[in-house]
């Protein structure tokens, strides 16, 4: 097949370096493990990742109604129920019902924390994973990491993942937010409208208290936001690692573009969903020439 005007790459943060190296444009020590003829040597393609690496922090409760107990037995019956008639049901909720930004310290001017919370408590934080006792979770993530990663392709057969990297946590200032974030969350569990609900079991155990033990919890059960971007990121030529330039079109090419999160050059404060939303309309302006 062959494109009689251009070719939009829309396959996201992970799977666009992924193509891109595949048809020989990306860092050519990557294209010649792969055996491929080098078309086009940018070495920011597949460089530069970045996500939202967050943790979920649960506290069981006692004495309190949440969707631990709504989701199991006769109660789920009667959530069935309600949803199948169009009623406001457990089936039909966000697993985050609740968000928050707020700052790891008080000298900021802006917020670096998202919080997400939820009356539910997950298994080993796990979204979704509800556990048999009620309980809530209190998730958050630092807003701008620093940590950068990687994507590569492993084969020349487009239907094999690629070698995914994220690096969370590999700077210590990530490490320090994140630890900042846990001690603010635990804070928020333990006020005074809560207080009375809370049972003494929690993960983090209330055990942990150092910010090495607080440390090595987050890494183990630390979990992907789902926001990584910048995989392919936009810039001036003289950024060596830029990949798209500001009409979005792959750097040494006429008719190629990449429009998804792998170009953003650095991390949106919050969601990524509008944001990238937002860079296909603007591609839609720019191949249109408005």
């Amino acid at each position: 097949m062959r494109a009689r005007k251009e070719v939009v790459l829309s396959a996201g943060a992970l799977n666009t370096p992924k193509l891109l190296q595949l048809s020989g444009i990306g860092p050519s020590d990557v294209i010649s493990r792969l055996g491929l003829t080098v078309r086009a040597h940018l070495q920011g393609v597949g460089n530069n990742l970045r996500d939202h690496y967050g943790v979920r922090m649960v506290q069981h409760l006692t004495g309190v109604r949440t969707f631990n107990t709504m989701a199991q037995g006769l109660p789920l019956g009667l959530e069935v129920a309600k949803w199948l008639i169009g009623r406001p049901s457990v089936l039909s909720v966000s697993p985050s019902l609740v968000h928050l930004f707020w700052k790891s310290s008080t000298a900021l001017e802006q917020p670096d924390l998202e919080y997400v919370m939820t009356p539910a408590s997950f298994r080993e934080g796990t979204v979704g994973l509800l556990d048999k006792s009620p309980g809530m979770t209190v998730g958050v993530w630092q807003m701008r990491p620093e940590s950068l990663g990687y994507v590569h392709a492993v084969s020349s057969d487009p239907r094999e993942a690629p070698e995914i990297n994220p690096n969370y946590l590999s700077t210590t200032y990530d490490q320090q937010i994140l630890i900042k974030s846990i001690h603010l969350g635990r804070k928020m569990m333990a006020t005074s409208p809560l207080l009375p609900f809370v049972s003494g079991t929690a993960n983090p155990d209330h055990s942990l208290q150092s910010d090495d033990e607080l440390l090595s919890w987050a890494r183990q059960e630390g979990i992907t936001a789902y926001h990584m971007i910048g995989s392919a990121r936009m810039g001036p030529d003289s950024d060596p690692q830029a990949v798209v330039d500001d009409q979005l079109r792959v750097k040494g090419f006429i008719a190629l573009r990449v429009a998804d999160a792998s170009i953003m050059p650095t991390m949106p404060s919050g969601n990524t969903n509008a944001p990238t939303m937002m860079i296909a309309e603007k591609a839609a302006d720019l191949i249109l020439g408005n």
